[in-house]
C-alpha cells in the first residue's frame, strides 16, 4: 500500500494554496505501488473538476527531483504522454509537504492492463523508443542506483532470506552485470521501470507513461531487457517469443538495436529479473514483502537455465 505518509484534510487544503488551481474536493489513497506515497486529489474551478495525483517521495532527497522534473518537462514538451508536475505560483515544481518532496501531477487517462498481446507489446517499445530518442539530446545525468555494487551490497543484506543455490546464482549473476559494464553499448537516459503498472492505455494506445522514479544513465538494452521481463511474459517464467518480437518492432521504429545489443539483450532480461528479486526482497520480510520476491526469483532460474541450454 503506497500511503507511507498520511495527513489531514486541512493540511492538504493549505497545500494546495501554493498552486491556486480551485477547491478541494476529495482526496482518496491510491492503493498500488510500493516505494512513494500517492493519492488522487480532485479540485474544482468555477464548477469544472479536475483530477491530479500528489506524490509525496519517500526515499529520494529534494536534490533528486530536478533531474526527474527535467526529464519529464522535456518528454512533455516534445508530446510525449507523460504527466509534467504542475508549478507552484511561484514556479516552482518540487514542494514539500508534510516535510518531505513532493509533486503534483495532472492525472491522465487510461488503464493499466493485465492482459497485453503483440499489439500491446509493440506499442509499448514504441514508447521506449519514444523515450530514448527524445532524451537521447540531454545530457542531465543521475547514476544507475541499482549497480552492480549495489548489487553486491544487496545480496550481503538478504543472504538469510534465499537458499543457497540461489544465493550462488545471483553473485554469478552480479558478477556478469559488473563485467558488462565494460561492453560497448548506446546507452543515455532510461526510464528504468517500465512495468505494466506504470503505463496507461486507452483504445489500445499508450495515454500515459507514469513513475520516472528509477529513470537514471545506463544502457538503453538494459531498458528493454526491463520492459520485455515485464510485457512479454505470458506466464510465470516463459517469456513470449512473439510479444518480444513485437517489442522489439515497436522499439526498432523509433531507434534500431545494434547487433551487440541484440546479442547481449538475454543477459540483460537475466541481469533485470536479478535485480528486480532483489529490490522485492528489500521490501520486507518472509510472508510480508510488498511484492512477491518469488515472481523475479522464478523468472531469474528460467532465464539462467535457457542461458546453459538445459
Amino acid at each position: 500500500m503506497a500511503t507511507f505518509t498520511t495527513f489531514t484534510e486541512e493540511a492538504l487544503v493549505r497545500y494546495l494554496t501554493m498552486f491556486r488551481l480551485g477547491e478541494l474536493t476529495s482526496f482518496e489513497a491510491i492503493e498500488e505501488g510500493i516505494e512513494n506515497s500517492n493519492y488522487f486529489v480532485s479540485i474544482d474551478l468555477h464548477g469544472v473538476n479536475t483530477d491530479y495525483v500528489l506524490s509525496i517521495i519517500e526515499q529520494l532527497d529534494l536534490n533528486d527531483l530536478p533531474f526527474f522534473n527535467q526529464v519529464l518537462q522535456h518528454l512533455f514538451y516534445y508530446g510525449l504522454p507523460v504527466p509534467a508536475p504542475k508549478p507552484t505560483l511561484d514556479g516552482m515544481t518540487t514542494t514539500l509537504f508534510c516535510g518531505k518532496p513532493t509533486l503534483l501531477f495532472p492525472r491522465l487517462e487510461g488503464v493499466h492492463l493485465e492482459d497485453v498481446d503483440e499489439t500491446h507489446c509493440r506499442a509499448i517499445g514504441n514508447a521506449l523508443g519514444d523515450i530514448h530518442v527524445t532524451l537521447a539530446t540531454q545530457d542531465w545525468y543521475r547514476a544507475n542506483p541499482y549497480s552492480p555494487e549495489w548489487m553486491e551490497t544487496t545480496l550481503v543484506d538478504i543472504s538469510s532470506k534465499v537458499s543457497a543455490d540461489d544465493l550462488t546464482m545471483v553473485n554469478q549473476i552480479t558478477n556478469d552485470y559488473e563485467t558488462a559494464q565494460e561492453l560497448s553499448l548506446p546507452a543515455g537516459i532510461v526510464h528504468g521501470d517500465l512495468f505494466r503498472d506504470n503505463v496507461l492505455f486507452e483504445n489500445n494506445e499508450v495515454s500515459g507513461i507514469l513513475d520516472f522514479f528509477h529513470a537514471c544513465n545506463d544502457f538503453f538494452v538494459q531498458d528493454i531487457a526491463i520492459t520485455i521481463n515485464d510485457w512479454c511474459r505470458e506466464d510465470a517464467t516463459n517469456i513470449s517469443e512473439t510479444r518480444r518480437t513485437a517489442l522489439i518492432e515497436g522499439y526498432s521504429k523509433k531507434r534500431e538495436l545494434t547487433e551487440m545489443e541484440l546479442e547481449h539483450l538475454p543477459a540483460f532480461q537475466t541481469f533485470s529479473a536479478a535485480r528486480f528479486a532483489l529490490t522485492r526482497l528489500i521490501s520486507g520480510d518472509q510472508g510480508e514483502y510488498l511484492k512477491d520476491p518469488d515472481e523475479f526469483l522464478d523468472l531469474t532460474r528460467e532465464l539462467v537455465r535457457q542461458s546453459q541450454g538445459s
